[in-house]
């Protein structure tokens, strides 16, 4: 089966329903890094936080080898 090309828009809405998953207990932490696999494709997103919020930054696929 193909893998199915997700938009920046999708990536991003998986990557934030996601998040409550892996925000750090540890309150002083202010970056955010985890890796998911959708529709076939890994990606890894970061995300900052933004005062009391965390802000999604960036995603990039991960080439499997």
């Amino acid at each position: 089966m193909a893998k199915k090309k997700l938009s920046d828009q999708q990536i991003q809405a998986i990557a934030e329903s996601l998040l409550p998953s892996f925000i750090p207990k540890d309150t002083t932490d202010d970056k955010l890094q985890f890796h998911f696999t959708a529709e076939g494709s890994h990606f890894k997103v970061d995300f900052v936080k933004d005062g009391r919020n965390w802000k999604f930054t960036s995603s990039q696929e991960q080439v499997q080898e």
